[in-house]
């Protein structure tokens, strides 16, 4: 083919190929970005924020946590291993939204994760737990917190388990 013999074809490959080089080279790594990387952490269960909505006599609580996963399996963040128990030792109840897939970790890898649970008035009395695997972590305090006085709809949100209105 005479095809190769003209001067523009050429210069043409060449352009593309430097500008495929170097979409590669300036590409963000997901490996580097994604919520399962590996970070270094001291504690294997990490509470990041805590979102607490009233809906009327019930409140939505959004926990969003980062876990190091050391199993060899992928570990899907529902009961029975993840819970949440509050003060009488029962385990709180997920929110679940059928078009929502359950949140995932990776095996040997460190993410985050947003987990849901519906209380009930009950369950701010005292304190609330979440165990992920033998793993314990204070979600709130024993302190009391009363849902009457939340503004219905309204997001709270915390950044530890103190949760002082």
């Amino acid at each position: 083919m005479r095809i190769f013999q003209r001067f523009e074809v050429w210069l043409l490959l060449i352009v593309g190929g430097i500008a495929i080089w170097w979409s590669f080279q300036t590409a963000p790594n997901p490996a580097e970005n994604s919520p399962g990387a590996e970070i270094s952490a001291d504690s294997p269960l990490q509470l990041r924020r805590c979102t607490l909505e009233r809906d009327f006599g019930n409140a939505r609580l959004d926990l969003e946590v980062r876990y190091k996963n050391a199993s060899p399996r992928p570990l899907s963040m529902q009961p029975p291993d993840v819970r949440l128990v509050n003060a009488a030792g029962k385990d709180v109840p997920p929110f679940i939204l059928p078009v929502e897939r359950p949140p995932s970790i990776e095996a040997q890898t460190t993410g985050d994760v947003r987990l849901r649970f519906w209380l009930e008035k009950g369950d701010l009395a005292g304190p609330l737990t979440l165990e992920i695997r033998g793993q314990k972590l204070e979600v709130k305090k024993d302190k009391a917190l009363d849902l009457e006085k939340l503004e219905n709809a309204k997001p709270k949100v915390w950044t530890s388990a103190d949760w002082t209105p």
